[in-house]
């Protein structure tokens, strides 16, 4: 026999840690729901800081030039535009799974970012509007990217708040 496994003493552990109730390995009603709001709501806060991080970028680089370059402003207008729809649908999936639970908490908090985050891209938009173009000044740019900060920045305080509400549910 090997003298690592000793079966007197395997089943003697066994027998004194008991049989697994069946209450400790259930989780609650919400927990599920609440663990997918974690994902969710972890990988928006990603999108909405990378969104953010990749704006404060391109504003820095507006104010370093005094003429933008097309293929920046293009790489820069699709990144920022890919993150603010990736948060989108991590909301719209939150959302969905708020009005199943009828949670009303979650669902306010989620108006609220909604707004946040349909200014930024309204925002967006305009940056696209005024950085696609053949030639860019660096000021406009920095513009842009100011306004699209301000709504990003907001949205993300109201998705720690809603965050911070979420883990203390648990």
């Amino acid at each position: 026999m090997s003298r690592w496994f000793n079966p007197v003493v395997f089943l003697t552990l066994l027998a004194l840690t008991g049989p697994v109730s069946s209450a400790h390995a259930q989780r609650d009603a919400g927990a599920k729901l609440r663990g997918e709001y974690g994902f969710y709501g972890g990988a928006a806060g990603t999108a909405l800081r990378s969104a953010r991080e990749s704006s404060a970028t391109y504003q820095q680089y507006g104010k370093s030039t005094q003429t933008v370059n097309p293929q920046v402003a293009r790489d820069a207008a699709d990144t920022i535009g890919t993150y603010i729809t990736k948060a989108n649908a991590h909301f719209a999936y939150m959302r969905k799974q708020a009005q199943v639970a009828s949670d009303k908490d979650t669902l306010t908090a989620l108006d609220s970012i909604d707004k946040h985050l349909a200014a930024a891209a309204k925002s967006h938009a305009e940056m696209k509007e005024t950085c696609l173009k053949d030639h860019v000044e660096g000021a406009p740019v920095m513009e842009c990217c100011k306004h699209i900060d301000d709504h990003l920045a907001a949205a993300i305080a109201e998705h720690d708040k809603l965050m911070k509400k979420i883990a203390t549910k648990k």
